[in-house]
């Protein structure tokens, strides 16, 4: 799970940092750490300066422009009809024995989960931009509700796809058990 990384990353980008550095002071899996900073970066918390054969990291603390919280928003949009797209393909959600759910379930909600702690990291972001006065407040609150509208869509969406009482409480128990509240993130 790549957010588990989110927090080390940023700890320790407040000034420029080369990626071998990063992975030496944070000591997790390079590839998993790679791929934090890239959705780090997408999401604007991080900026990059690649120098020679190096590439540095710093944590980005100004506002994100319309356009690249545009592309932001549509990049969700994306991998949420890419997974629930996945999810309308299984032919079984639970498992045979009907006491829990599939792997290949599990793994789609786990990616859908994903995307969501990615929208309440931005939104924590937003949220502290806007106390800082560093985006006006009317902005900040239309980008919440936005990004308030991507989640519930997908929430909403992976709960009807399935009418089922047990498939349905089985659901619930996951996101219940594995979402992360707006308020413990940290910027």
């Amino acid at each position: 799970m790549t957010t588990t990384n989110y927090d080390s990353i940023l700890k320790e980008t407040s000034n420029w940092m080369s990626t071998n550095d990063l992975h030496k002071k944070i000591g997790t899996d390079k590839a998993e750490m790679i791929e934090s900073c890239k959705k780090l970066l997408a999401m604007g918390y991080l900026k990059t300066n690649p120098k020679q054969n190096k590439l540095f990291y710093r944590k980005e603390d100004k506002a994100q422009s319309e356009f690249n919280f545009t592309l932001l928003i549509a990049v969700f949009e994306m991998n949420q009809k890419t997974e629930l797209h996945n999810l309308s393909q299984l032919s079984s959600i639970m498992r045979n024995d009907g006491k829990g759910l599939r792997q290949k379930c599990l793994d789609i909600l786990e990616r859908i989960n994903e995307e969501v702690k990615r929208a309440y990291m931005v939104k924590a972001k937003l949220d502290y931009q806007k106390n800082q006065s560093s985006i006006p407040a009317n902005i900040a609150d239309e980008r919440i509700k936005k990004l308030d509208k991507y989640v519930e869509k997908i929430m909403n969406a992976v709960m009807s796809k399935n009418k089922d009482e047990v498939t349905v409480k089985a659901i619930q128990t996951y996101f219940n058990q594995h979402t992360i509240k707006f308020e413990d993130f940290k910027i």
